[in-house]
C-alpha cells in the first residue's frame, strides 16, 4: 500500500490540529502518573485509618453500591461520599466493587469517576477524562484549582466527540493554552510538569515535519533512521487516538459513559466512511472496527424499537382521563394524575414532571407528594422519558401504601367513615437538633456561590422548583420561613468563593399521613426526615424496603455526633365522623365542621365551615404541642443496654439467677486514640530567636531548637549532647543527617538546617474523636510552633481550628498538611449485684477456718486484692462492706459439723483487664475475667486460692 493512499487525511490541517491536541492530552496524563498514584494512595491510606473503617474487611462480598450493603460498605460509602465535591448524584457506584473498598485505592477513587470504570484496575486503564474527573470531584485534590481542570475535561470532551477528527486553528491555539494553564497549575505539586510544553511542542514540530508535504512527495524519498523512527511514532501515536476514539464511542452507545456528548447514528456513519477511506488504519484496528459495525445493527434496531414506542406514547398521550383506572396495564402519567386524585391530595402535591437532558437523549423526573423520583432509562423525545418515570413514580407508590401495615392515607372515604368513627389518629413529629454545613463548589463570584449552596439545599428537601423571577435562595428562605426552620448561616471558605450554609437548630417533620397507633407514626415521622435530610446528614437515600426508619435516623445522628431525634405523637379524634388532614409543609391541621358547631366556636379561632352538604371552606387551625401533665412525672430515661448472649449464658451456667443475682447493665466505654503525623520534606530549620558569639554555640542551639520541637530531645537532655543525639537518632533510623549552614560570617552567629526529611507523630486520646484529636493537634502545635517561628501559639477549642492553624503554620513553609490516624478502643463492663446470696463451706477443718475461708471468697469475687496467708480476711471483709456503706456479710454454721455460710447483698462491677479494639474483643476478654471472678463461688474450685 502506498503512502499516497495512506497519508491524504495528513495534508489536512484541521486534521492535523485534532491528532496534535489528541496527543497533548496523552503526554499531560503521562507527566501526572506518578502524582496521581501518590496522592490515590494517600487518599485511600486517610479512609483505611477511619476508626470504624481500621482493618476490616468486608464479611459478605458486597458487589454493587446501589445495593443493601453490609455495615462496613455501608460506612465505606459515607465516606467516600463525604469526600465528593457537589452533587452526590454524580458519583457513579457501579463502576466500584465495595468489597475490595478496603484493599484497592482504584475501586475507592473510581466513585468519583465518570461511569463506565467498572473492570478497570490500574492507571493504564483509566483515560485522562477519568483521572481529571478524578482530581475535580475527590476532596483530596482540593489545593489544585478545580475550574482550570474542568477547563481540560471541556477540551477533551470537544476533541474526543468531534465527528469529522477536525480541529481548527483558533480552537487548536486556544485549547493548547488551556492544557498549559492547567501544567502551571500542577508544577508545584507535579515536577514532571516543568517541560511538558516542550514535549508538546517537540510533537508538533514531528508531525509537521514529517507530513507538511503532498502525499506524492513522501513517496520515493531518502529517508534517514531518524526521520523513518519519527513517522511511525506519530502513526503509533494515530492508531492509539483513534481506537480510544472508537472505543469511547461504543461505550457511549452501551450507556456506560456520561459526558454531555450526544452520539448520533449519522455520527457513526461518519466514523466508518472516514476509516474506509484510510484503509491502513482499518486494518490495523480491525477488532475495533467490527466491534463498531456491530453496534451499529444494534443500533438500528434500537431506533426501531423506539420508533415503535414512540408510536405508543403517542397514543397513550389521547387516552381520555377516566375516573378509574382502566385494565391497561401501562399506567403512565394520566394513571399517575388519576391515583393523586383518588387519594385526595391537594393539588400542590400534584405530579409535576422534568427532564434532565443526557449525552443519549432524556432522563425523565417526577415530584408527587413531597418525593422525587427519577427514570431508569434515556429516551430521545421528553414524552417517553415522562412516561417511564411516571410508571416508576405509581409503582413504587403503591407498594409503599402496600407495604404499610396502617393505613397510609389519613383522608378517609365517606363510606368507611362510619365504621372507623370512633378510632383515633396518631400524627408522629420529629425534631432532629442539626449542626451541619452545606458547601457550594468553588464559583466566579460570591453571589454565584451562595446560589449554588441554596441549589443544594433545595434539592435535599425535595420542594417545587422557583418559578419565574425567584431564586433558589428566596424560594429556600420562604419554605424555611413557612415551616419555622432556623435560618441558615451563610459564609466563606477564607474569602474565597465557596459558600458554606450552617444549619443550626431545631428541625421539625411530621407525619402526613397519621397512623390509628403510636409507633408507626412516629416511624413516619423519621422516615420524612431522613427523606429530606439523607443529603445533609451525608448518607444514602432510604431505602423503600426498610422497616425501621428511627433506628436508622438515631445510627446516622449519633455517627455524627448529633444529639437523639425527639419524637411527639398528637393523638386527634375524628369530629363527628368527619375525616382530618395535616399539611406537612406547614405543620397545620385543617378539619372539617358543621355550621352550627363553627358558630358555637370563639370568633378568635380559626375554623373550617361547611357551606352545604358538598363543599367545606378550609381553614387552617395551628396545631399546638400538648402540654406537659403536671399530674403524672416523666418517667427515668432508661439506659442503653447491649446485648451480650454471651455474658447472660455465662450466669445461667453458674446458676446466677434474679432475684440472688441481677446484672443490672452491660456497657462499654469508649476511648479513642489520635495520631497527628507531620511529614517534613526538605524542610530548612532556621534559629532566628536571636545571635550567638560562636559558630559552635549557633549550631547547637539550631539543633536543641529542632530536637526538642521533634522529640527527639527531652526537657531533661544534656544540652552539651543535644548535636550528637540528634544525628544518632537519624542515623539509627537510615536518615540523611541535617546539612549545616552558618549564615553569618562573623558575630552574630546563626545557623540553619537544610534538607531535613523526616516524620514525627504527635500522640492524643480522649474519650471521643474530637477530644483526641485536639490532643494530638494541640501538641503538634505546641511543640512544632517555635521550630516554624512561633515563639507561641494559643491553639482554640476545636480540633478543626488546631488543624487549620497548624495546617497553615506547615503551608507557608512550603510544607504538607498533617496526616490524621484515628484509633478507636473500647472496654467492655458488666454491673450486678447480689441480693441475699449465700455461700457455703465445708472443706475446712475447723468452723473459725472455714469462716475465713469464706471471707476470701467474698473478697475475691468482689475483685478486692488480699494476701494468701492473710489472717484477718474475716476483719477485711467487714470493713469493706462498712467502707461501701453496705450491711456486713451474716456468717451462720452449717449443719455440717465444721460447716459455714456467709449470706450478703452488694453490687459488683466486672470490666476487661485493658482496652481493646473491638467491642467483641474486649467482651471476650471480660468474659475471661468474670470466669474468674466466679471461681470463688465454688467451694472446692476456690480451696486452692488460699
Amino acid at each position: 500500500m502506498s503512502s499516497t493512499q495512506s497519508y491524504t487525511r495528513f495534508s489536512d490541517e484541521n486534521y492535523k490540529n485534532w491528532l496534535k491536541t489528541t496527543e497533548s492530552l496523552y503526554i499531560l496524563r503521562s507527566r501526572i502518573r506518578g502524582f496521581i498514584e501518590k496522592e490515590t494512595e494517600t487518599y485511600h491510606n486517610s479512609l483505611r485509618n477511619k476508626p470504624q473503617l481500621n482493618r476490616q474487611t468486608c464479611p459478605r462480598k458486597c458487589d454493587r453500591a446501589n445495593k443493601h450493603l453490609c455495615r462496613l460498605c455501608e460506612y465505606w460509602k459515607k465516606e467516600i461520599s463525604a469526600n465528593h465535591n457537589g452533587n452526590d448524584n454524580r458519583m457513579y457506584w457501579d463502576n466500584c466493587q465495595p468489597h475490595l473498598w478496603p484493599t484497592d485505592k482504584w475501586e475507592v477513587a473510581k466513585a468519583h469517576m465518570p461511569r463506565g470504570q467498572t473492570k478497570h484496575r490500574k492507571f493504564d486503564q483509566f483515560d485522562i477524562s477519568a483521572l481529571l474527573n478524578l482530581i475535580n470531584f475527590c476532596k483530596h485534590f482540593k489545593n489544585i484549582p478545580g475550574q482550570r481542570v474542568r477547563d481540560v475535561i471541556t477540551v477533551r470532551n470537544n476533541v474526543m466527540h468531534s465527528p469529522d477528527f477536525k480541529v481548527s486553528n483558533e480552537d487548536m491555539k486556544k485549547h493548547h493554552k488551556t492544557l498549559l494553564q492547567l501544567a502551571k497549575e500542577l508544577e508545584p505539586h507535579v515536577p514532571e510538569m516543568r517541560d511538558v510544553e516542550k514535549e508538546i511542542t517537540r510533537f508538533y514540530n514531528i508531525l509537521d515535519k514529517n507530513f507538511n508535504q503532498g502525499p506524492c512527495e513522501v513517496d520515493g524519498q531518502q529517508e534517514d533512521l531518524q526521520t523513518v523512527k519519527d513517522r511511525q511514532n506519530v502513526l503509533d501515536r494515530e492508531q492509539q487516538a483513534m481506537k480510544d476514539r472508537i472505543e469511547d464511542f461504543i461505550s457511549r452507545l452501551e450507556g456506560n459513559r456520561d459526558e454531555n456528548a450526544n452520539e448520533k447514528p449519522q455520527d457513526m456513519k461518519s466514523l466508518l466512511d472516514f476509516l474506509d477511506q484510510n484503509k491502513d488504519l482499518l486494518e490495523n484496528l480491525g477488532p475495533e472496527v467490527d466491534k463498531l459495525k456491530e453496534m451499529q445493527e444494534k443500533v438500528d434496531q434500537h431506533e426501531e424499537q423506539i420508533s415503535q414506542l414512540t408510536g405508543r406514547v403517542d397514543t397513550l398521550e389521547k387516552v381520555t382521563h377516566d375516573p378509574v383506572f382502566p385494565g391497561n396495564p401501562l399506567r403512565y402519567k394520566n394513571h399517575l394524575y388519576e391515583y393523586c386524585q383518588a387519594k385526595k391530595w391537594p393539588e400542590e402535591k400534584f405530579p409535576v414532571f422534568t427532564e434532565d437532558q443526557e449525552a443519549q437523549g432524556y432522563r425523565g423526573k417526577v415530584t408527587v407528594n413531597g418525593q422525587r423520583f427519577i427514570g431508569e432509562r434515556v429516551f430521545n423525545e421528553k414524552k417517553a422519558a415522562h412516561q417511564e418515570v411516571a410508571f416508576i413514580a405509581l409503582q413504587q407508590l403503591k407498594s409503599q401504601q402496600e407495604s404499610t401495615d396502617e393505613p397510609s392515607s389519613s383522608v378517609m372515604h365517606p363510606e368507611a367513615s362510619s365504621s372507623s368513627s370512633s378510632g383515633i389518629t396518631f400524627f408522629g413529629r420529629v425534631t432532629v437538633d442539626l449542626s451541619r454545613e452545606v458547601e457550594s463548589d468553588r464559583c466566579s463570584t460570591k453571589e454565584e456561590a451562595i446560589e449554588a449552596a441554596y441549589k443544594l439545599l433545595w434539592e435535599s428537601f425535595c420542594i417545587s422548583a422557583p418559578v419565574k423571577d425567584q431564586t433558589y435562595r428566596s424560594v429556600m428562605m420562604e419554605y424555611f420561613d413557612t415551616n419555622g426552620f432556623p435560618k441558615p448561616e451563610e459564609g466563606f471558605d477564607d474569602s474565597t468563593t465557596i459558600c458554606k450554609l450552617k444549619l443550626v437548630g431545631p428541625f421539625t417533620f411530621c407525619d402526613k399521613d397519621g397512623s390509628t397507633k403510636r409507633k408507626p407514626a412516629e416511624q413516619q415521622a423519621a422516615k420524612v426526615a431522613l427523606q429530606h435530610l439523607s443529603r445533609i446528614l451525608n448518607c444514602p437515600p432510604i431505602s423503600e424496603a426498610e422497616k425501621n426508619f428511627k433506628g436508622v435516623l438515631k445510627e446516622r445522628l449519633e455517627t455524627l455526633r448529633l444529639k437523639n431525634p425527639v419524637y411527639v405523637t398528637d393523638d386527634k379524634p375524628e369530629v363527628s365522623g368527619e375525616p382530618m388532614s395535616i399539611d406537612i409543609s406547614s405543620d397545620l391541621i385543617t378539619s372539617t365542621v358543621s355550621i352550627s358547631e363553627a358558630e358555637e366556636k370563639p370568633h378568635s379561632e380559626s375554623k373550617s365551615i361547611s357551606t352545604s352538604g358538598q363543599k367545606s371552606v378550609f381553614v387552617p387551625v395551628q396545631v399546638q404541642p400538648d402540654p406537659p401533665d403536671s399530674s403524672s412525672p416523666a418517667l427515668p430515661r432508661k439506659k442503653p443496654r447491649i446485648d451480650g448472649p454471651e455474658i447472660n449464658e455465662l450466669f445461667n451456667v453458674y446458676n446466677l439467677k434474679p432475684p440472688q443475682v441481677n446484672v443490672e447493665n452491660i456497657k462499654y466505654d469508649p476511648n479513642f486514640k489520635c495520631t497527628a503525623t507531620v511529614n517534613l520534606e526538605n524542610y530548612i530549620c532556621v534559629n532566628k530567636q536571636q545571635g550567638y558569639d560562636s559558630k559552635r554555640e549557633a549550631t547547637r542551639k539550631a539543633y536543641l531548637l529542632f530536637g526538642r520541637a521533634l522529640e527527639i530531645l527531652d526537657p531533661s537532655s544534656d544540652e552539651k549532647m543535644c548535636i550528637a543525639l540528634v544525628k544518632q537518632h537519624f542515623t539509627s533510623r537510615s536518615l540523611p543527617l541535617p546539612q549545616e549552614e552558618i549564615e553569618e560570617s562573623e558575630k552574630p552567629f546563626h545557623c540553619s538546617l537544610k534538607n531535613i526529611t523526616y516524620a514525627v507523630k504527635f500522640d492524643g486520646q480522649g474519650s471521643s474523636e474530637d477530644e483526641a484529636k485536639l490532643s494530638a493537634l494541640l501538641k503538634a502545635l505546641h511543640l512544632l510552633s517555635p521550630l516554624f517561628g512561633y515563639p507561641s501559639l494559643p491553639g482554640a477549642d476545636s480540633p478543626e481550628d488546631v488543624q487549620n492553624q497548624l495546617s497553615l503554620m506547615l503551608n507557608r513553609a512550603g510544607q504538607r498538611e498533617p496526616v490524621i490516624d484515628l484509633k478507636s478502643e473500647t472496654r467492655a463492663s458488666v454491673q450486678l449485684s447480689f441480693c441475699d446470696y449465700t455461700l457455703k463451706c465445708i472443706c475446712q477443718s475447723t468452723k473459725r477456718a472455714a469462716k475465713k475461708h469464706l471471707s476470701g471468697r467474698i473478697l475475691g469475687l468482689l475483685g478486692v486484692k488480699t494476701e494468701a496467708d492473710s489472717a484477718s480476711l474475716r476483719n477485711s471483709v467487714d470493713e469493706w462492706f462498712i467502707k461501701q456503706n453496705l450491711q456486713q456479710p451474716v456468717f451462720e454454721d452449717t449443719e455440717e459439723a465444721l460447716g459455714a455460710k456467709a449470706t450478703f447483698s452488694a453490687p459488683l462491677t466486672c470490666c476487661s483487664p485493658g482496652w481493646e479494639d473491638s467491642w467483641e474483643t474486649a467482651k471476650s476478654k471480660l468474659l475471661q475475667e468474670l470466669k474468674l471472678r466466679f471461681r470463688f463461688l465454688d467451694d472446692k474450685n476456690s480451696s486452692h486460692l488460699f
